[in-house]
């Protein structure tokens, strides 16, 4: 059978649109079916990247391809695969989860507005604006002894611990927002000067 493919360009494009295919259905199941830094969809992969080479070799030496040939060059991409695996998106991917983790506990201290309400046996959620970013997380109420027990949508909150990257939190009245801005007084002063004036023309 594999003869009869590496032996037609035509067999060798259905065979690299096959494995495109079935590289991307099998992509659910990359952490159920592999061996080591190697799974079922970088199988299919490799299989694409062969079909592919084996059919330029075909098209551009206009003969058929040995398939002694084309397991060799489909275990030289398996390789290949396996190596990019290991030095570089493995150690990529730990990177972006390290940072993921370290910006989530970088958030306590900080202020956020809650966006789906919060109760004692209910999990919320809350906004949180850093800089230009905005970050939606968990939310749970912080143990308290103010018997606050539920937080509506829109209140500001304060986060106070992050645990299992679950924000929890607690109402928060910011003082320096929430003090009122002092009555215009200019009124009250133009009254007296004019009471002073009259008091002068007596």
């Amino acid at each position: 059978m594999l003869t009869v493919v590496l032996e037609n360009p035509l067999y060798l494009q259905y065979a690299f649109a096959g494995c495109i295919v079935l590289a991307i259905l099998t992509l659910p199941l990359k952490d159920i079916i592999s061996i080591g830094f190697y799974d079922i969809s970088d199988f299919f992969v490799t299989g694409m990247i062969a079909f592919f080479i084996t059919y330029g070799i075909v098209v551009a030496g206009r003969k058929a391809v040995s398939t002694l040939l084309f397991v060799g060059i489909f275990f030289v991409i398996m390789i290949a695969i396996m190596l990019m695996n290991i030095l570089v998106i493995l150690p990529f991917k730990g990177r972006a989860e390290n940072s993921s983790i370290t910006s989530i506990y970088q958030l306590e201290g900080k202020e956020g507005k809650i966006s789906i309400p919060i109760s004692l046996d209910k999990t919320g959620e809350v906004v949180v604006y850093t800089g230009f970013t905005r970050v939606n997380k968990m939310a749970k109420i912080y143990e308290n002894d103010d018997g606050i027990t539920a937080i509506p949508m829109n209140e500001n909150v304060l986060i106070m611990d992050v645990r299992d990257r679950v924000l929890y939190v607690l109402p928060y009245d910011n003082s320096i927002k929430s003090i009122a801005k002092r009555a215009p007084t200019w009124n009250e002063n133009k009254k007296k000067q004019a009471l002073k004036n009259r008091v002068r023309r007596k």
